[in-house]
């Protein structure tokens, strides 16, 4: 018996409802709203009234010639673009999906088509891009998984004591942002992000992708600073700095001040020279500066802000101070650049002390979970842990 091919669309009926429909209408006289409720499409849903008389003209035009065919693809609908032009489009998406302009409207407008922004995205979709957010954080390197690797795997075993004991200071550097005074023409064009662009399924984030800042824009006085606790929990670095990034010669010049910070906490520690742990940027790697000084420079890996416990104090301090810019605008209160800067020394201050029914303060806490942080990201195959 030869094999008969039907195409149905989802919201039809399949060929053996369709037939009973029909017997149903014309044979027993059921209006199509009683047929509606006897039948159902092939999602398994009370199909429409429209659907259910064409489905019995398409039976009745057969006169029991076989089951019901459709001689089209598609629903009917014939692709709105042609070939040609779906590849300008596609074409057009790759040269300019890195700019904020780059959306279904501006493709239908500057390519003069006829058609609507919803088909424009369909044939997107078709050739593999689709409307994502923009990734704010850069995928790990094969090079960098591996250097990831193998710093879990030293420190994996460490105890959160220990770890309190030889992280004598953990450092880094942040841009805070000061509340900026009414914006002008020129601040609002440059505020300008990116919050979303055409992407490739599983493509992550690329220096060729984008060209903007993956931190986000930033408005208002720019305020950079450098700052380090101890493994105890105390926060006692804290160097403002013109620029977020320095030169060797600039950097080897404060390496002084680290080991004055390590010698202000008073911690008893093993060793006679304290453990500096710092990020992998390439100002910070002077291990001979750090000896001169009296320290022992520790590196984490390339891209691995996660492992460093820092980075959580950071994100904490952007909120309390957001939380604060927010009760200066209600009382129509502006800040100097001295009253930031004292505002945030406060804040670092305070978390370094515990509070009330907790053990630890916030900074202990964040050196005291470093064995999960590391086991976390051996969990997730040495990628991100999640802090």
């Amino acid at each position: 018996m030869p094999l008969v091919h039907v195409m149905v669309h989802p919201r039809g009926l399949h060929p053996v409802e369709a037939a009973r429909a029909h017997h149903l209408h014309a044979e027993e006289g059921l209006s199509l709203d009683s047929v509606r409720d006897k039948v159902r499409n092939m999602e398994g849903n009370r199909p429409s009234k429209k659907g259910v008389w064409a489905t019995v003209q398409r039976v009745k035009a057969l006169e029991g010639s076989g089951v019901p065919q459709r001689n089209h693809k598609n629903c009917g609908r014939k692709r709105a673009l042609t070939a040609e032009e779906e590849a300008s489009v596609v074409d057009f998406v790759k040269q300019w999906r890195g700019k904020r302009f780059c959306t279904c409207k501006y493709i239908v407008q500057s390519m003069k088509l006829r058609v609507g922004r919803k088909t424009v995205g369909r044939v997107l979709n078709r050739h593999g891009y689709f409307w994502r957010p923009v990734p704010k954080i850069r995928g790990l390197s094969a090079t960098e998984l591996e250097k990831r690797k193998a710093f879990v795997e030293e420190h994996l075993h460490r105890t959160a004591s220990w770890w309190e004991e030889n992280m004598n200071l953990v450092i880094d550097g942040v841009t805070l942002t000061m509340a900026p005074k009414p914006l002008g023409p020129r601040q609002r064009h440059m505020a300008q992000s990116i919050k979303h662009t055409w992407m490739l399924q599983g493509e992550t984030q690329s220096p060729d992708l984008h060209t903007f800042n993956r931190y986000g824009v930033q408005l208002g006085v720019k305020v950079p600073l450098w700052g380090g606790f101890t493994g105890r929990g105390h926060f006692t670095l804290r160097e403002w700095t013109p620029r977020p990034k320095m030169t060797k010669l600039e950097w080897a010049q404060r390496a002084p001040a680290l080991k004055r910070a390590v010698d202000r906490a008073g911690e008893p520690r093993r060793r006679v020279q304290a453990k500096v742990w710092q990020d992998s940027k390439r100002f910070l790697m002077q291990p001979q500066a750090y000896r001169k000084a009296g320290l022992v420079l520790v590196n984490f890996p390339p891209n691995s802000g996660d492992l460093n416990p820092i980075e959580t104090v950071w994100a904490q301090l952007r909120k309390d101070l957001a939380k604060r810019e927010q009760d200066d605008f209600a009382a129509s209160r502006t800040l100097t650049l001295a009253n930031f800067r004292q505002r945030a020394a406060q804040l670092l201050k305070s978390y370094g002390e515990v509070r009330a029914n907790q053990k630890y303060s916030f900074l202990r806490k964040l050196v005291r979970g470093m064995p999960r942080r590391l086991r976390r990201s051996r969990e997730h195959g040495y990628g991100r842990c999640g802090k």
